[in-house]
C-alpha cells in the first residue's frame, strides 16, 4: 500500500506530538515523586528534632534530680532565682549530613514558700519547725522546626 506524501508527513508529525505528551506526563510524574519525596523528609526531621528536644529535657532532668541539694541555693547553681532567668544556647544534636540543632535553655529555681529565710522562703520556726527545704526546679526549652517556634518545660522538685 502506497501512501501519499501528506498522509506520511501527517503521521510523522503525530510521532512528535505523541513524544511531546510521553515527555510531560514523565516530568509531571518526575514532579509529584519529588514532592512527595520532599514532604516525607521534612515530618522525618520534625519527628527527629523532637525526639532530640525529648532527649535533651530527659538528660536536664536528671541533671536536676542529682545536682547536690548544697548547690541549689547558691550563687554557683545552674538554676537562677526566679524571677531571673539564665539562659545560654545548647546543641540538642545532629541531623543527618551534620546539622547542628540548637535551642534556647531557660533555667529557674523558685523556693517553696514555706522556707526558711534563709533559703529563700518565708517560714519561721514555727511554721516550718523540721527546717524543710523545698525547691522547684524549671528548665524551658525553645526552638524552631521551620517557622514555627516550640517550648517544652520540665520541672524537678527536690525537698530535704
Amino acid at each position: 500500500m502506497n501512501l501519499s506524501p501528506s498522509r506520511k508527513r501527517h503521521q510523522k508529525g503525530s510521532a512528535l506530538i505523541e513524544i511531546a505528551l510521553s515527555y510531560s506526563v514523565l516530568v509531571m510524574v518526575a514532579l509529584v515523586t519529588l514532592k512527595a519525596s520532599i514532604n516525607t523528609a521534612s515530618s522525618q526531621a520534625w519527628t527527629v528534632k523532637q525526639a532530640m528536644t525529648d532527649a535533651y529535657l530527659t538528660r536536664e532532668t536528671a541533671l536536676a534530680t542529682r545536682v547536690p541539694f548544697d548547690t541549689i541555693n547558691t550563687t554557683s547553681s545552674l538554676w537562677a532565682l526566679s524571677p531571673n532567668v539564665t539562659t545560654s544556647t545548647v546543641i540538642v544534636g545532629r541531623l543527618p549530613g551534620g546539622k547542628v540543632v540548637t535551642a534556647a535553655l531557660h533555667r529557674t529555681r523558685i523556693a517553696a514558700p514555706n522556707n526558711l529565710p534563709s533559703a529563700g522562703g518565708t517560714g519561721t520556726a514555727a511554721t516550718n519547725p523540721g527546717q524543710t527545704e523545698g525547691w522547684k526546679l524549671q528548665s524551658v526549652l525553645a526552638y524552631q522546626i521551620g517557622d514555627k517556634e516550640y517550648v517544652k518545660t520540665r520541672t524537678t522538685l527536690r525537698t530535704r
